[in-house]
């Protein structure tokens, strides 16, 4: 339903060119007053050409210019024309989040034909400035825009063999941009890698290790394309030294002051704020007479981030701005995620350009000359498998769930995972000391109802293999889910094969239950497990009710079981079962996850079981 709402036909996969044509007088809004006074009587029938500066959410409060979206849509005009100009001053507008992410996304609007227009490309038609739209009589409004959903994004890697091949380096950039000419976000990145692989290869240098450059797809798609490649190269993650992403260049805008800085993900929360990585980069820039800044976001940044969940270290190397937060955000300080995002702001930058690139090329050199310690991390002592082999999002796993991950890993436990589609056997969990067993999901077609084009369902030999895991004293955890979840988002769409784990879970006696557990907060029990965490926080209607024959309810809200310790077996084997995969991450607005207790607590319990 959400793709279908930016077709312009409804129809998804349609590719046949069947505009959509719009007639009618125009109307300008170009103030405050006239937005507020603007009725139905005005709108209907016409075409509105309004200033997009008064409905920028760089420059509003979001609550105020999402009640100005609906009232502008609840006008019902012919078709809404948003208008932007550049501007390199603080505190104007220039578009920033025009093309994607407006407020007109936030609120359910009639149809209404949506096209942005930038003033300058109206200068041919004698429009040099908002004003002279008011003096525009007649209108037409053309749009034809195909959606093709589900579409194929693609990776290009490009592998680089050191001379020594049992260590690697990653580094990444995106090629998609969301919506806008992306030159800065993520051209910039992406030009880097090309000139990469031009010195190299006509130098002749070979690498002290085995070099990867990888263009990703989808970043701006909640980073699909680094997600699936991280996912799938399990093997290469643990030989990788580091990963660092170029993402990306940015224009400050005039008075503002940019810098180079190196954003990580540090396991501060798990105690240690050193990240050697950090460090070296700012080192790398040091030898190079550049001035940078390393800066530990303990989040996400960009396809770096996804590597945090596998223990890879990894940073971010981009020109961001030091009053970003007083401009109205880094997209607006920045001129990213607008329609200024151009090859002219680029060459504005050169130079910022060329000391990103020359750093990832030191990079290469030095890391393939010495052997630093940049993991953090304690030595092994065991694994964490998740299996994801019925988990079609590549959003939902270690990658995602990276707070979680990075306690099972500060705990001395490696963490792998078995992709969708893969094909589990009992060598895959070799040394396991706790299996996650991810949620049956596939993506909803929305011409089903209830049976999709294909299914997601648990095999007879997963099912046999997971099963004797338990038997031999494993830990498994089960995990499900309502809907599916993007990294801080709230729930999305719903999970139709929510009841495929009762295939896997009703062999240790538990089954799930139509409906969703409610309640934010969970009141824990006093088993080892959770006797030192206060609450634990779910996502919002998203837990699978579950019951049980045997074992101990560890968590509940509202009289429904949230979590349960079910024992199996003669060798000790217990099945964890948590009604909510909400409960395994953590949400943006978080400046410490309200879970963190219960993760470390778990790690702690399945590394010493």
């Amino acid at each position: 339903e959400i793709a279908a709402h930016f077709d312009s036909d409804g129809q998804l996969g349609d590719e046949e060119p069947n505009p959509l044509v719009v007639d009618g007088p125009a109307l300008l809004v170009d103030s405050e007053s006239e937005l507020a006074s603007l009725s139905t009587e005005q709108a209907r029938d016409r075409i509105v050409f309004l200033d997009y500066a008064l409905v920028d959410r760089t420059l509003w409060p979001s609550r105020e210019v999402e009640t100005r979206a609906a009232q502008l849509l609840q006008a019902q005009p012919l078709a809404l024309v948003p208008v932007t100009s550049w501007s390199p001053k603080a505190g104007q507008s220039h578009g920033s989040f025009a093309y994607e992410g407006s407020p007109f996304y936030w609120v359910k609007d009639n149809g209404t034909p949506i096209v942005v227009a930038r003033l300058e490309d109206m200068v041919q038609a004698g429009i040099d400035s908002l004003s002279d739209l008011g003096r525009v009589g007649e209108a037409r409004v053309v749009v034809d825009t195909d959606v093709i959903s589900p579409a194929q994004s693609r990776n290009l890697i490009a592998r680089i063999p050191g001379r020594d091949d049992s260590r690697a380096l990653i580094l990444g950039a995106h090629l998609d941009s969301p919506n806008n000419p992306g030159a800065m976000d993520d051209g910039s990145g992406s030009a880097i890698l090309l000139e990469l692989a031009r010195v190299l290869d006509e130098t002749g240098f070979q690498p002290g290790i085995t070099t990867y450059l990888a263009w990703f797809g989808s970043e701006e798609l909640f980073l699909y394309g680094s997600n699936t490649f991280a996912n799938r190269h399990q093997d290469l993650l643990d030989r990788t030294v580091a990963m660092l992403q170029i993402d990306c260049l940015t224009r400050p805008l005039d008075g503002l002051t940019g810098i180079t800085t190196f954003d990580y993900w540090s396991y501060a929360h798990y105690g240690d704020a050193s990240y050697p990585f950090g460090d070296f980069l700012q080192d790398q820039a040091r030898q190079l007479g550049i001035t940078s800044q390393a800066h530990d976001a303990l989040g996400l940044v960009s396809d770096n981030g996804v590597f945090s969940g596998f223990d890879v270290p990894n940073a971010n190397v981009g020109h961001w701005v030091i009053e970003e937060a007083e401009a109205g955000g880094i997209h607006n300080a920045g001129v990213i995620h607008a329609p200024y995002d151009t090859l002219e702001r680029v060459k504005e930058q050169s130079d910022t350009l060329m000391q990103m690139a020359q750093i990832a090329l030191h990079t290469i050199i030095a890391l393939g000359e010495d052997k630093p310690q940049l993991r953090t991390t304690p030595p092994d002592q065991g694994r964490a498998v998740f299996v994801g082999t019925q988990t079609e999002p590549p959003y939902i796993g270690p990658s995602a769930l990276t707070e979680f991950a990075m306690a099972l890993e500060q705990s001395g436990l490696d963490v792998d995972l078995m992709p969708y589609g893969a094909t589990l056997s009992a060598e895959d969990l070799h040394e396991a000391r706790i299996v996650v067993a991810l949620p049956a999901i596939d993506y909803p077609c929305r011409e089903a109802t209830n049976v999709t084009a294909y299914d997601v369902a648990w095999t007879a030999r997963e099912i046999e293999v997971l099963q004797e895991y338990v038997e031999d004293g494993g830990l498994l955890l089960l995990v499900n889910t309502a809907h599916r979840l993007k990294y801080g988002y709230p729930p999305l769409d719903q999970n139709e094969d929510w009841a495929d784990m009762n295939a896997l879970a009703e062999l240790f006696g538990i089954t799930f239950h139509e409906g969703t557990t409610w309640g934010e907060l969970a009141s824990p029990g006093t088993h080892p497990l959770v006797q030192d965490v206060e609450v634990i926080s779910l996502a919002d209607s998203n837990g699978v009710p579950f019951t049980y024959d045997t074992g101990e309810t560890l968590a509940e809200a509202h009289g429904d079981a949230v979590m349960a310790l079910v024992p199996s077996g003669d060798e000790g084997g217990e099945v964890l079962v948590i009604a909510d995969l909400g409960v395994l991450r953590a949400t943006w607005e978080e400046d410490v996850p309200r879970n963190l207790q219960l993760w470390v607590s778990l790690a702690q319990y399945a590394k010493n079981r």
